[in-house]
């Protein structure tokens, strides 16, 4: 993989899981009024994410998220200019 094609993709991961976790966040924001009753161990956090089934979203946005900053590290260290 070279240079330029190594940032591309870990900006589009890096913006793309951004996005997913922007948008997971709002819908939590959103749906946090309609939540009427949640137990104290998992909190409310984990009861709208099970109630709305959004689990693979969040974990997908993460997971992108993670990715690109691993390939834009990655380019950075292995393509360092020398002096």
């Amino acid at each position: 993989m070279n240079e330029t094609k190594g940032y591309l993709l870990g900006s589009v991961f890096i913006l793309s899981g951004t996005l997913l976790l922007g948008l997971m966040h709002l819908a939590i924001a959103l749906y946090l009024p309609h939540l009427t009753s949640w137990s104290s161990p998992p909190g409310k956090f984990v009861t709208m994410m099970n109630d709305m089934m959004g689990w693979f979203p969040y974990l997908l946005g993460l997971i992108l998220l993670v990715a690109g900053v691993v390939l834009v590290c990655r380019n950075y260290f292995l393509h360092k200019p020398t002096n």
